[in-house]
């Protein structure tokens, strides 16, 4: 019932709408002297109010209207005097031809002429006098709205195909977006879950060498204690940036050690190989690193580089490594004329947004100003591992 209701409930502008054509034409009625008052008082009453509902029901909106002004001329109102009516014929066939289909358009439309004319007829009966001008200028009244209306129904039609459009293209690219972050996040906990696996692999070996140590020099068994200590540290580091980010996989995982900083040089003999020439830099004074954060650093030149190769067609990059206080920042630089990482849809982008937003650090990729790619990251290190 509620829900009927509210279908049958005009929108708030269109009442607003109706009652001030009411007010025009009830002040016209007084004006003008349009007697009988029983016929014109209410039939202009209806012929407006109706207007209320002419996105809700047009085509009922133009029977009525058009209606009403019939009955009023066969009761013997004046057609010739009031001026109002133009204003309801005016929004109704407009009405008509925006928000009905096509085929009622037409059929409301043909409708509103024969009672228009047959209005005038009605009149003419009454001893009212039209002639030619008044035809044609009645013809252009009923065209130019319902034409107006028409043509934006057209270009509506138009707006809504390109809305739908820019959404499904939209919804496409975050899905897109979502199934790679999804994708990057496993492959980041397959690959901290080695880490830290082997951390606790060589706490295991280390403490089986303090106590070897212990039962033959007991003081020679400080050290290895104490590397179970540091790696046990670097473990629960690794573990408290995995809780609420990543969720775990229950494959079975290797634990062998992953690679980290110390393997560019690999991984640019490599890329090298491939035909790419790169050059490395490193700023600032080398310091331990974290497994996790080494290990993204490692994947993080490795994606930019990749993408160098597949998108930028670079002749030339360089790879910066710079150790600051509390940070490691990264920066790939190539001199290529693609893409490379800035179209923000790839996966090597997503994934690198992902490994620097698990240590809270910042990634800046954009083409360079005199050409190429330039990748920055920048990890925050804890001061303790």
């Amino acid at each position: 019932m509620l829900a009927c209701v509210q279908r049958l409930r005009p929108p708030l502008p269109d009442a607003f709408l109706a009652l001030t054509l009411i007010a025009v034409a009830e002040a016209e009625v007084v004006s003008e002297h349009l007697r009988p008052y029983w016929a014109s008082v209410p039939g202009f009453a209806l012929s407006m109010g109706v207007l209320a509902w002419r996105r809700r029901a047009p085509l009922y909106v133009v029977a009525i209207s058009f209606g009403a002004s019939l009955l009023g001329a066969a009761a013997g109102v004046s057609q010739h005097k009031p001026f109002s009516p133009i204003f309801a014929i005016f929004v109704a066939l407009y009405s008509l031809a925006l928000y009905a289909s096509p085929r009622r358009a037409l059929l409301g439309l043909g409708y509103a002429a024969g009672c228009l004319y047959l209005q005038i007829a009605l009149a003419m009966h009454h001893g009212e006098s039209y002639g030619g001008t008044d035809f044609g200028f009645i013809a252009v009244v009923l065209l130019a709205p319902w034409l107006v209306g028409k043509a934006m129904r057209g270009r509506v039609a138009h707006m809504a195909v390109l809305e739908r459009r820019a959404e499904n293209a939209e919804r496409a690219r975050e899905q897109r977006a979502a199934e790679a972050a999804k994708q990057e996040r496993a492959r980041i906990a397959r690959e901290l879950h080695d880490v830290i696996a082997h951390s606790v692999s060589v706490m295991v070996v280390q403490a089986s060498a303090a106590e070897e140590v212990l039962r033959q020099s007991p003081e020679r068994a400080l050290d290895p204690i104490r590397a179970v200590q540091d790696t046990g540290r670097q473990a629960l580091a690794e573990m408290a940036r995995l809780l609420g980010m990543l969720r775990r996989d229950g494959a079975e995982l290797g634990l062998a050690p992953q690679p980290g900083l110390d393997d560019l040089s690999s991984l640019i003999e490599q890329t090298r190989a491939a035909g790419l020439p790169v050059e490395l830099k490193v700023e600032g004074t080398p310091t331990p690193v974290a497994v996790g954060a080494d290990l993204s650093a490692y994947r993080i030149v490795q994606e930019a580089l990749t993408n160098t190769r597949k998108h930028g067609g670079a002749r030339h990059a360089t790879i910066t490594v710079r150790y600051g206080t509390g940070a490691l920042e990264l920066e790939i630089v190539d001199d290529g004329t693609g893409p490379g990482n800035g179209d923000g849809g790839g996966h090597g982008l997503v994934g690198m947004r992902e490994r620097v937003a698990l240590f809270g650090g910042e990634l800046l990729a954009a083409p360079r100003p005199d050409g190429g790619f330039r990748v920055h990251a920048r990890l925050p290190l804890d001061e303790s591992a």
